[in-house]
């Protein structure tokens, strides 16, 4: 009997910052599934230069702040992912030329406003019959999966607690760290469980241990950030559990360094640390040769079942540098649904898309743990 052939054999998929730090991976990813992948970006050289080292892959120049119209006439994708960021401020011009043009889209999108509020493409996407998903990546794909089972053995949630630390050999890139610096001193709505409050963006330190069996231990400075989760895990979970995302670099004097940094924002003697992101990338690459190959992730929730006050904890450890692979498994494992025909017209976020049974086979395949303790009581 002839087997299967991969999911995404002989379709093409436009990569927007494909030879970027995470579109690199994915683009690797997407050729391993069958996907004639186009690297696209500004720089046509890097394009065509990272394509060249990727079998089925070529290179082009777009940008995501142009018109499209040409490279889809150019591609004929049936898909376009964009990796290039930052989402932060940035317009619905991408997803909306995908679906005047009948593609489908995904994005690695991380930014609060632009993933909570794709859904204004709904109706549109729903006409043209066009997938349009914003944040396939850690958030809110895969913490919304991990939330959803583990929110399974609980009659009520009262807290979510989610963190993320990478290696420095994980940087990704100036659009990253400018994200990452975008709200730094600047007030975050979070909901507290009962009402919403501002808090300020990399404030709330907290020494976070992240620990899976016998393995040892990372314990690591994180901090608040902004994530989409704040606004949609709420409205998700029973109870309207307050939720706090918090994440940080491997090295405390980095972190600290914009603590420090972000009381110059919120005093408004700086406008914003923005313009600071490429001295940041430079500096996360100048101390990648110090780091660790380590990179974590945990969820942790709170609340009740059967009367009594139970909690229980997911913990993901990425070894041998494996951690940068964690954010583009999400748009991988869609991407394969999307050519399967299985994933409904529309626009919408990525937290509802996948469970995390779908998330473990990938995870076999890299240098991951992951597991989930639960106790006060024991659950099953």
């Amino acid at each position: 009997m002839t087997q299967p052939g991969p999911p995404g054999r002989g379709l093409r998929v436009i990569v927007l910052g494909g030879y970027g730090g995470f579109g690199a991976r994915l683009a690797r990813r997407l050729t391993g599934d069958g996907w004639q992948v186009i690297v696209a970006g500004r720089n046509l050289a890097k394009a065509q230069a990272f394509a060249a080292t990727v079998p089925g892959a070529e290179g082009i120049a777009a940008d995501r702040n142009g018109d499209l119209g040409p490279l889809f006439d150019q591609a004929r994708p049936m898909l376009l992912i964009d990796a290039a960021g930052p989402f932060q401020g940035s317009s619905y011009a991408v997803p909306q030329a995908c679906i005047a043009a009948g593609v489908a889209y995904l994005d690695l999108a991380d930014g609060r406003e632009f993933v909570c509020g794709i859904g204004v493409l709904d109706a549109a996407a729903r006409v043209a019959g066009v997938q349009v998903i914003s944040g396939a990546s850690s958030v809110p794909a895969l913490s919304g999966a991990v939330v959803r089972e583990l929110a399974a053995k609980f009659d009520t949630v009262a807290q979510i607690d989610l963190a993320i630390s990478a290696s420095d050999r994980a940087t990704a890139g100036a659009s990253v760290a400018a994200s990452i610096l975008s709200y730094a001193g600047k007030p975050l709505p979070l909901w507290d469980g009962v009402a919403w409050r501002e808090l300020i963006g990399w404030r709330m330190l907290r020494r976070e241990r992240f620990q899976i069996g016998l393995r040892p231990q990372l314990s690591r400075l994180v901090a608040l950030v902004d994530v989409p989760d704040h606004a949609l895990l709420p409205q998700r979970v029973a109870g309207r559990p307050a939720v706090t995302f918090r994440a940080g670099p491997e090295f405390a004097f980095q972190l600290l360094g914009i603590w420090l940094m972000s009381w110059l924002v919120q005093w408004g003697w700086l406008r914003s640390l923005v313009p600071l992101a490429p001295f940041l990338h430079r500096l996360q690459r100048l101390t990648a040769w110090l780091c660790s190959d380590r990179s974590a992730m945990a969820v942790e929730l709170r609340g009740s079942r059967d009367g009594a006050p139970s909690r229980a904890r997911w913990t993901l450890i990425a070894e041998r540098g494996d951690g940068p692979e964690v954010p583009v498994l999400a748009a991988q494992l869609l991407a394969r649904k999307i050519a399967a025909g299985t994933v409904r017209a529309g626009a919408r976020d990525g937290g509802e898309e996948l469970t995390l049974a779908e998330f473990r086979p990938l995870f076999a395949e890299l240098a991951i743990a992951e597991a989930v303790v639960a106790a006060y009581p024991l659950l099953p």
